[in-house]
């Protein structure tokens, strides 16, 4: 009984992304070179891994590097059809796993990297302008909703991996690991409308907690009640102000809308 060539080529498949020997059965002499298949396909998985996770890749060095996202890639095999999402759970699963999630710089440096290429390849959208906010109607403002960047992404670190990450991308030796922070910080990362550059920065605890509420779609009056929660109360509504202002200019916010009222 012959086995036709789909057939073969879902059991070639099945070999490589979960180690079935099936294959074996279908090949001369057992497949006495089928390792070859095997490992070539794996290192291309870590060559992927390394070019989107550079800064990881040099604070591990290229043994651990390699070990580790082995170990990954046996757990979170690619499962898309393009294999730009393979590192998607990559931060996870160090958090997860000893002996790596001894190192909360290594989930950071992860995070940090993965949270760039998201914003480096995220569909585009045209933001608002400071003009198109002077047009809402007072009485719109409680209500008022945002539709946020999809290039927008934000993501919480325990270490400061940022200037360890620079230092790579210049070619340039970095003075020491990523430094813990006391407590963890949220970072954005996002595409500047100008430049098309990646750009990123921390952003206060008022701030994160703010911008999470922007994208979940509270409203602006339920925002300033996050926003008074990490900061006075009376100066809630005037910092709110300020965020979505700086928000506009960055090019964080692409709509807006408020239910039942047009304007």
């Amino acid at each position: 009984m012959t086995t036709s060539l789909q057939a073969l080529q879902r059991i070639f498949q099945a070999r490589l992304l979960a180690g079935g020997d099936d294959v074996l059965l279908h090949l001369k002499a057992g497949g006495a070179f089928m390792k070859v298949y095997d490992r070539a396909y794996t290192a291309r998985l870590i060559e992927v891994l390394s070019a989107d996770f550079e800064g990881l890749h040099t604070l591990l060095g290229d043994e651990q590097f390699a070990e580790a996202m082995r170990g990954y890639v046996e757990a979170h095999p690619s499962s898309k059809p393009s294999i730009r999402w393979l590192g998607a759970n990559l931060a996870d699963w160090l958090a997860g796993t000893e002996p790596w999630s001894d190192h909360q710089m290594l989930m950071s440096m992860a995070a940090f990297e993965w949270m760039l290429g998201l914003a480096f390849d995220a569909p585009d959208a045209a933001p608002i302008s400071i003009s198109e906010i002077a047009t809402v109607p007072p009485e719109a403002w409680p209500m008022l909703t945002f539709t946020v960047h999809p290039a927008l992404h934000t993501t919480v670190l325990s270490a400061d991996v940022a200037p360890f990450y620079q230092a790579i991308k210049a070619e340039m030796e970095p003075s020491g690991p990523p430094a813990p922070y006391d407590a963890p910080i949220t970072w954005a990362a996002w595409r500047d409308p100008r430049s098309l550059m990646v750009v990123y920065r921390e952003l206060a605890v008022d701030e994160a907690a703010a911008i999470a509420a922007a994208t979940d779609g509270l409203t602006f009056d339920a925002m300033c009640e996050v926003i008074a929660n990490n900061t006075e109360a009376d100066e809630a509504a005037v910092r709110a102000a300020g965020l979505l202002r700086n928000w506009i200019e960055n090019g964080w916010i692409i709509g807006l809308d408020a239910d039942g009222m047009s304007w």
